[in-house]
């Protein structure tokens, strides 16, 4: 039963302040002192049922959710906090696949310090945290941060793979800027994908 007026309690003085009634306010409503209206909220009493009705109809509920337990929602964070959360969680994806390539070219040096690994290393982790990039650009980003973000992810691939084969032996690549002609070609791509996302956009906008 003590339970029960703590909630009675407790959901009385929640709908009461939800409404922006004040506690005399809602005594002259239900013909009641605002001293009984202090009472029934602090738990040392429980307004009958047809009170109870009347402060339901009041407040637009129904007697039941004054007596049930509500989960109170988590307030959600400020827009600047939710876009800090966001930038610290993406400088740290970027900082871990930076320090992954540095304890692959320290090893790298341990093992075989003859072989370019520290380049390797880090080369390849330029494209690697360009997936990092797109990744959180498809999930908090705009539809412009999108974009540049695939862009430079085609552009690193192509540097990547120019700078890689073009440093291993045995192998010349004399015509190595045919690999920016298709990075070339995978931009333009990209553009019109995003041109067409952006005009459908619009126009489902307009539609609404």
């Amino acid at each position: 039963m003590e339970e029960l007026k703590d909630v009675i309690a407790a959901n009385l003085a929640a709908y009461r302040k939800q409404s922006g009634f004040t506690q005399q306010e809602i005594a002259d409503k239900i013909n009641y002192s605002d001293k009984a209206v202090s009472k029934w909220e602090r738990g040392d009493g429980i307004p009958d049922v047809t009170v109870l009705k009347t402060l339901a109809d009041v407040y637009g509920i129904t007697v039941n959710d004054f007596l049930v337990v509500h989960i109170e929602k988590q307030p959600k964070l400020p827009a600047k906090n939710r876009k800090a959360k966001h930038w610290l969680v993406s400088l740290l994806s970027f900082g871990l696949v930076w320090f992954v390539a540095t304890i692959v070219m320290v090893i790298g040096l341990l093992i075989r310090p003859d072989l370019p690994i520290a380049e390797y290393a880090y080369i390849v982790a330029l494209p690697a945290s360009m997936i990092v990039a797109v990744v959180f650009c498809c999930i908090w980003g705009r539809l412009w941060m999108k974009a540049l973000s695939v862009s430079a992810l085609v552009w690193s691939f192509c540097v990547m793979i120019d700078v890689v084969l073009s440093g291993l032996s045995g192998i010349s690549l004399t015509n190595s800027w045919l690999i920016y002609v298709v990075g070339a070609a995978l931009q333009l791509l990209v553009i019109l994908w995003y041109l067409l996302r952006f005009f459908m956009k619009r126009s489902k906008n307009s539609a609404k």
